[in-house]
Formats: structure tokens, sequence, C-alpha cells
């Protein structure tokens, strides 16, 4: 065994919410360490643990290697959590992977000297080989390791074709009782589509899937702990349309009852009907995201998306319709937007009763067609190595400019699209609570409030309860929509 003891850490983000719910990806890591018996011990440092935390952890666990999934936002932060491990014990190796790795790869660890091995791509079977030994550090697929002072990057890792012989977590060892009492759970991983301003396709090029059962188990695992809440955060749950179905019959015939379903991250509107909508309410859907992500159908050809706006209004029109709370996402200044395509965005937003959306202004990641053609132009206002350790979807300082939304421009729709989002999100609360006439109006800017938000996701009491009245609101949707047009 090369590494017998392994202490994974999740680092603090700088986002936000941080430490609504377990990390999802490091439970994985967690489960199949645990499946080949390898010790294993979690720190979340989300949930208020600094380094006296982590120094206590250090001495008591005593691991041999500590693994770290690292997004690409603030990683000189995460750098530093790393070198301060290195100071306080230079025994023990040090294994990065995640986003970040994935799309850097050997620059990681030219970058922070701590780091002795990364891990590219899907990283279950590198970090579990990786402890235990039985091959070379050569041998080791998706492995980026130093050798005499040299950085070797090993052959590429194939993405798992099959997902169900990948344990699912169980968080042990971690503190639940710490976290929103919802768990988040992949049902697929990968996208074949190839939007310009999306790594997807270089952190899992692959679409693979679980089957029904297989997340059927998963579901009545946490059901009789208790859990009713859960968010599906995949990248394309309802690309295959079978499949879905299927996962429905699944939570139906296991009779799980009372659930409360999420698709936070974006669901495909070419690939959802009237009829699977239906059938997903039925078992307990009731929020859902839709990564429209532009506001007319020529920057739709654009962003190489694959859909028309007829199929995104047909898919929101029908939620809407059938009580969902909605989520639109939208990507801000890609080549040739002009401010007319953003204020496209923005009637559409308006068009309909969602809830909340997020204009995100894009960021040009390594990898993909939007920063080659940025780079190609030239016309990046700021260099990687600065922006990708702090750019933000809302930050006002652009990243890059063109002709058509040169940076002054940026700045402003920035600002002018933030009052947009707490508008519309405003008014979304006080329909909800209509039927109380000025009284909804109230609650519409009270609860809006950012500052009382920031309270609400900071209280696992407070999230729970105006949820549970929430939940119970939302199908007025419905009516209001058919009624206002």
């Amino acid at each position: 065994m090369r590494f017998s003891r392994v202490l994974l850490i999740n680092p603090e983000h700088n986002v936000e919410w941080p430490g609504l719910t377990p990390p999802i990806g490091m439970g994985y890591l967690a489960e199949s360490l645990r499946n080949e018996d390898i010790d294993f011990d979690i720190l979340d440092m989300n949930l208020g643990r600094g380094l006296k935390h982590l120094h206590r952890k250090l001495d008591g666990f005593q691991p041999d290697l500590i693994g770290m999934t690292m997004i690409t936002r603030d990683y000189r932060r995460f750098y530093g959590t790393l070198q301060e491990i290195r100071r306080y014990n230079r025994r023990i190796k040090i294994v990065a992977g995640g986003p970040h790795v994935t799309i850097l790869r050997e620059k990681v660890l030219e970058q922070c000297c701590a780091i002795d091995y990364g891990v590219a791509r899907d990283g279950e079977r590198t970090l579990v080989e990786l402890c235990q030994g039985g091959l070379g550090e050569e041998e080791i697929k998706g492995l980026i390791y130093r050798n005499n002072g040299r950085i070797v990057c090993t052959a590429e890792r194939e993405p798992a074709a099959d997902l169900d012989k990948i344990p699912w977590p169980r968080f042990e060892k971690f503190e639940l009782n710490r976290y929103f009492r919802e768990i988040s759970l992949y049902t697929s991983r990968g996208c074949p589509y190839r939007c310009i301003f999306c790594a997807r396709h270089v952190l899992s090029p692959k679409y693979n899937v679980r089957s029904a059962g297989n997340v059927g188990d998963e579901l009545e695992y946490w059901y009789q702990k208790g859990y009713r809440k859960f968010n599906i955060e995949d990248d394309n749950f309802n690309l295959i349309q079978q499949r879905v179905y299927a996962v429905c019959d699944e939570i139906e015939r296991r009779r799980l009852r009372g659930l409360t379903l999420r698709c936070s991250n974006g669901i495909r509107a070419d690939r959802v009907d009237r009829a699977q909508l239906s059938r997903m309410r039925e078992v307990g859907f009731t929020y859902l995201a839709f990564g429209v992500d532009a506001g007319n159908d020529r920057m739709l050809k654009v962003v190489k998306k694959g859909e028309t706006m007829a199929d995104i209004e047909s898919a929101i029109a029908n939620a809407c319709q059938l009580g969902y709370t909605i989520k639109l996402f939208f990507i801000i200044g890609n080549p040739s937007e002009t401010p007319e395509d953003v204020e496209d965005m923005v009637k559409l937003s308006r068009k309909y009763p969602v809830q909340e959306v997020h204009f995100n202004n894009v960021v040009p990641y390594p990898g993909t067609e939007l920063y080659d053609w940025i780079k190609e132009h030239n016309h990046f206002l700021r260099q990687p190595d600065e922006y990708l350790n702090n750019a933000s979807f809302w930050e006002k300082r652009p990243i890059f400019e063109t002709p058509e939304l040169p940076a002054a421009e940026r700045i402003r729709l920035t600002g002018y699209l933030h009052k947009m989002r707490e508008e519309i999100h405003r008014k979304s609360i006080e329909r909800m609570f209509r039927r109380y006439g000025l009284l909804g109006k109230l609650a519409g800017r009270i609860l809006s409030n950012k500052w009382l938000e920031r309270f609400y996701y900071g209280s696992t009491f407070w999230r729970g309860l105006v949820e549970r009245f929430r939940y119970r609101l939302t199908p007025a949707n419905s009516v209001i929509w058919r009624h206002e047009n």
C-alpha cells in the first residue's frame, strides 16, 4: 500500500453560500476509498473549519496523503492552504484534482510546489490506484506527478462507461448535521454538446448514465434515513427522455412519497415536453432550471446551443403552467452579442413567472472555443493567470471586450442586469403572496432583501421553515400565468 490514510479536504470557497450541502465529488472519492478498505477522514473547511481545525485533524488522524478537489476560481487561496499543510508537516504527500487540475494539467504543479500529484477528470479509480501502489506512477492513467524535477502526465483515463459500478456517496464521516437536509446526486456524467463558452467537454467529454434502478437505490437509501429533499446536479438529466420516465417509475414503485426533487443545474429545453414534465411533477419534482444562455435564435446559433427559442419558450411555458418553480440561466457577453440581444434575455425573463434569473458574465476558460476566439482576436483585457483566480459571473470588471460590447458597456450591463435579477426575484415572491394584496407586496420587498437572504441561507432552521411554506404556495404559479397571458 503506497498510502493507507487519506484526508480529503474541501477547501473554503469564496462564493455566496458555501457549505449548504455535503460536497458530492468528495463524497464519491470517500466512498471509493471506503470500498477498497483504505482508511480516510473528511474536513470540509466551508463549515467554519479554519487552520486550527486543519492542524488538529492532521495531528489526530495522521494521514500520509492529503486529497483536495479544486475549482479554478480562488485557486491561489487553495494553493496557500496546501502550502500551509506542507509547512506544518513535510512528510505528508498531497494530491489535487477537480476542474482546475483537469483544465490546466501540469501547470498546476508548476504553480504550486506543495502538490505532489494531480488527477485529471474522474478521480475515483486514479486515487484508489495511487493509494494501493500496485501500479507504478507512470502506469496510473489520469495521473500527473513529479519525476526527477520533471512534471509527467500519464495517458488519459477514459470516462467510466458503466456508472453503476461507481459507488455513490453515503457521506460517512461527513458532518451531515451541519448541512441542510437535502442530498445532491449525479444520475449522469458529461455532456455531448459543444457550447463555445463551456468547459464541460474538457472536464467530462462523454455522456454516460446510471440506470434508473441504481438511482432508485440511492434515493431509497436516504429516504430510509429520513431525507425527503434531493437535488439532481446533472448537466443533462433529461437528455435521454425514456430514462427520466424510468427514474420516475422507480420512485413510484418504491413508494418514495413526499419527495421534493430539484434540478438546479439546468435541463435541456429541447429534451422535455409537457407529458414528461407532468410525470416528473407526479413523483415530486418541483424546481427546474433551464440553461437558456441567449435571448434570440441568432445568439443561440453563435454559442452553438443546439436549441431554438421555440424549444425554450415551450418548455418554460409548460413548466410554469404545471406549477414548477423556475430558474433561468443566461450567459452575457459572447462574440457579436449586442445590447439589444441582452435586452431580449430580459424580455424573456419578464414574460414568464419565473422565480429567479441568473445573468452570468461569461468567463473564458482555457480549452473552450470562446477562449481561443478571444486570444486570436486579441480581445483580452485581463490575462488568464489573473482573471481565473478571481473572475465571478457577477463581477463588473470585464475580462475581455468585443466591438459590439466594449468594456464600458459591459460594466453598465452588469449593473443593469443585477437590478433586473432583483426585480424578477421580488416579483416572484409577490406572486406567492398575491392573495394578501398590499401585504404580499411588502413581503416581496422584505424577503427579496439580499441581507435577509444571506441570513436565510446561513440558518438551517429558517431556510427549512421558509421552504416548507414556499412549496405550499408554488402551485399558484399556473393560475397566475394563465390569467396574465
